[in-house]
């Protein structure tokens, strides 16, 4: 049996056009045996895109009987995501003395003279929220305006 890429975005199509209702068996695919459809349904199902209802005989494998679209799978079909994209967002929150830390650590680890780190660590920790905020943005846009090779420096970050 192999698994079939465009055999999925159609079974996945048809189960959206009769969507909330079940599809009934392969119906509306065009001719494809049996363990091919069974299969790719199964496939479909693993990855939470299809549901669907099994049954078995004695001799036979098991078969589908119907299968549902699930609302990931509306989603993946979806040219923007659907509300997959929007309820996935991710908010990556950094606190005020995290980032102050970090901005901290960076410049006693700085080859600057003591006097020079003592005053920018004392200035650091007097900042207000919005400064830190501010400071953290350009802080960021600095760091990666300056990341020699950028796109060869994020490729190995992503891929450790």
């Amino acid at each position: 049996m192999r698994l079939d890429g465009d055999l999925q975005q159609t079974m996945l199509r048809a189960m959206a056009e009769v969507y909330p209702e079940p599809l009934r068996n392969s119906a509306g695919i065009e001719a494809v045996d049996r363990a091919t459809f069974a299969a790719n349904l199964h496939y479909l199902c693993e990855h939470g895109l299809a549901d669907a209802k099994w049954t078995r005989t004695l001799n036979s494998p098991a078969s589908p009987t119907g299968s549902r679209i699930t609302a990931a799978g509306m989603d993946f079909l979806a040219d923007d995501g659907g509300l997959s994209a929007i309820l996935g967002v991710v908010t990556i929150r950094l606190h005020e003395d995290t980032i102050k830390a970090l901005l901290i650590d960076r410049i006693e680890k700085s080859d600057a003279p003591a006097s020079v780190r003592t005053k920018l660590v004392d200035q650091i920790k007097a900042l207000p929220a919005e400064a830190t905020k501010a400071l953290t943005l350009e802080s960021v846009k600095a760091g990666l305006a300056n990341v020699p090779e950028f796109l060869t420096w994020l490729h190995g970050a992503l891929t450790t």
